[in-house]
């Protein structure tokens, strides 16, 4: 038992994010309460989206579908979300200092899954725990239902966990043998983003519809329901969790999940003791490199051989890639559905000014998460910070490099995001000038404060061969400005255009956006020299 909460304890340690002369209590006091902000605020975004859908349900009698379909979503996030870090935790992630301890290959595996199922734990609790109190407020439950509410909501996440273990392993396969087919894995990174985002649009599409119609009957027919009523019977682990949380068909629901469980259990425990510890020792002995070719070297300039350094750096690392490319590229589709969805929903509500609002809020919000990653500029130089300090080249032209390498893919995707919205008729051709320059100039601002912020507190994380794969204080700080930006922007930008006038908004947008950029422009490289000499890896 010692050795499992030795093991654990070093899970949670190795997990920690932490800064080269520790961590002050004010920082770490910062840490949770944002954190405690941030969760709170996904709460009340949930439990907004969905209190109309659960009045709509409990309308048409299907209350209890409610609870089935949102579970079923849950439980394929679950999966989804527990196999990502399952497969990277388990066998992409080993501490070869761990693998030197005098502990068996189950006990080791025992520990990881524990750390993975606590957080797991924590994701299911944030997703279910509103909604279903938010239900039993709103059918007027009794005070067994919200007993009730503790123990399956612990019981819930454990078959999709466990399937997700079980598919961790062919994952990390599929996985290792796509290693070096870069290209294959980042078209799939993009078409299922891409898929993910055009299923919530159309569901989100769905419901507005609904609610705007304000007559359940127009939406919700005799046939619709019934329908309704018959797939949710084919949904058997959502039907089982169901009937026990409101004590329906109890005892047959709870043995049936209980035997899946034990089942699925017992097939992971025998996976631990025959194959776990040989996989992952064959995975720390393994060439962690993702390209093996002779390189040649080739005479380039200055400036040329700074921008293949940076871009052999980002594309050596499909995770790099993804954060670089994928948010960007798939900008336009996204700010596409979501202005065909304000003009069809909105627009007859609040009129045509909502339509550039929503494109600076939606582009500024996905660009900011692109760029964040500009938060990462120092931070995954990693063991080879210090080449940075003896090559013979400036420190300000290195910065500026790295700041260029975010510009050629975003500020095009702004470009071409308000042209295929100017195109498809949703905004005009001056309209969508007006918005890429001043988004243009939000998302230089933005860039720009992330590499600061990295300069200032670069957090030198070495995991996976010098890989950065979880995100740094540093990426949720860039983020959480460029959403507040967003929100405030596109707010402003939709009252404005509506209370006052359509060029009051763009007068204000542009207020904005030029002394921001030049602000943080300046703020980057004003004493750039100095800052950068003062940073020790």
């Amino acid at each position: 038992m010692n050795q499992f909460l030795t093991l654990l304890k070093l899970e949670f340690t190795n997990s920690s994010t932490r800064v080269k002369d520790g961590v002050s209590v004010y920082s770490r006091v910062k840490k949770y309460i944002l954190t405690t902000l941030g969760v709170g605020l996904i709460v009340l975004l949930i439990l907004y989206a969905l209190n109309s859908v659960l009045d709509v349900c409990i309308e048409a009698n299907l209350k209890h579908e409610f609870i089935i379909y949102y579970v079923f979503i849950v439980q394929i996030i679950q999966v989804l979300f527990g196999l990502s870090i399952t497969t990277k935790t388990l066998y992409f992630k080993t501490d070869s200092n761990i693998l030197k301890l005098p502990v068996s290959g189950k006990m080791l595996f025992l520990a990881k899954i524990t750390y993975l199922f606590i957080y797991e734990f924590l994701f299911t609790t944030v997703l279910t725990l509103p909604i279903f109190i938010l239900f039993g407020i709103k059918t007027g439950a009794s005070a067994i239902f919200y007993l009730m509410l503790l123990p399956n909501i612990i019981f819930l996440p454990m078959i999709p966990f466990l399937i997700a273990l079980l598919l961790s392993v062919p994952a990390m396969y599929l996985s290792s043998f796509l290693k070096n087919k870069f290209v294959v894995m980042l078209i799939m990174y993009i078409v299922f983003l891409s898929l993910g985002f055009l299923i919530y649009i159309y569901a989100l599409k769905f419901i507005l519809n609904v609610l705007d119609s304000g007559n359940i009957s127009d939406v919700f027919t005799d046939t619709t329901i019934y329908n309704i009523k018959q797939f949710a019977n084919y949904l058997v682990l959502p039907l089982l969790f169901k009937n026990s949380l409101l004590t329906y068909r109890f005892l047959p629901s709870m043995t049936i999940n209980l035997s899946i469980v034990l089942l699925l259990g017992g097939l992971i425990l025998l996976f631990a003791d025959k194959i776990y510890l040989r996989i992952i020792l064959s995975n720390s002995e393994r060439d962690i490199k993702a390209y093996n070719n002779n390189a040649q070297i080739k005479e380039r300039g200055v400036n040329g051989a700074l921008f293949f350094r940076e871009f052999t750096t980002i594309f050596r690392s499909t995770n790099y890639a993804f954060q670089y490319l994928t948010v960007v590229i798939t900008t336009p589709l996204m700010v596409y559905f979501s202005s065909e969805i304000a003009s069809s929903i909105g627009v007859s509500q609040v009129g045509e000014g909502i339509l550039p609002g929503i494109v600076v809020l939606v582009l500024v919000m996905f660009l900011s998460m692109g760029t964040s990653f500009a938060a990462t500029s120092i931070t995954r130089e990693g063991d080879n910070f210090f080449h940075t300090k003896i090559i013979p080249i400036t420190y300000t032209r290195q910065i500026t490099i790295k700041f260029l390498m975010y510009l050629i893919v975003s500020i095009p995707s702004i470009f071409i995001s308000c042209l295929i919205l100017a195109i498809a008729g949703f905004i005009s051709y001056w309209a969508a000038l007006l918005i890429a320059l001043a988004v243009s100039l939000i998302v230089i601002g933005n860039i720009a404060a992330a590499i600061f912020m990295d300069i200032k507190r670069p957090q030198f994380i070495y995991l996976e061969g010098n890989e950065v794969t979880t995100n740094t204080k540093n990426i949720n700080s860039s983020i959480s400005i460029g959403f507040i930006i967003a929100v405030v922007m596109g707010i402003l930008s939709i009252a404005l255009s509506y209370f006052v006038s359509i060029p009051s908004m763009y007068l204000a947008l542009f207020g904005f956006a030029i002394p921001f950029a030049i602000y943080e422009i300046c703020r980057l490289f004003i004493k750039l020299e100095s800052r950068y000499k003062r940073i020790e890896a």
